[in-house]
């Protein structure tokens, strides 16, 4: 737990950064919007938050890598029951069973 509250802390350092990529990035909405419409197999719940520029929760690793991509370093606690992906502009954090609980944007100025 003491990790998980370190690691935290250091994302909330990294929160006031100002270099954000948008266009073409899970922060542009027409990226959204066209993943979207080229994964019909969506939940309808699951197509509204990814529009909205959320990751909604229960979604697995490959379909979080899908639609953010592979560039991401990875925090897993000692524990194993829980891991953090940090992307440039967002992280993702998955349960012991590889699904998503808790996923966050860096705070910047940024479309929605």
């Amino acid at each position: 737990m003491k990790n998980f509250i370190i690691y935290f802390l250091i994302l909330s350092l990294f929160s006031s950064c100002s270099f954000f990529k948008i266009k073409g990035t899970f922060l542009d909405k027409k990226y959204r919007e066209n993943y979207v419409k080229s994964h019909p197999q969506l939940k309808e719940e699951w197509r509204k938050n990814i529009i909205e520029g959320k990751i909604p929760n229960g979604m697995d690793k490959k379909e979080v890598e899908d639609i953010l991509g592979k560039n991401y370093q990875t925090y897993k606690s000692d524990t194993e029951l829980m891991e953090i992906w940090f992307y440039e502009n967002y992280y993702v954090g998955f349960d012991k069973y590889g699904k998503v609980v808790k996923f966050g944007i860096y705070k910047k100025d940024r479309e929605k």
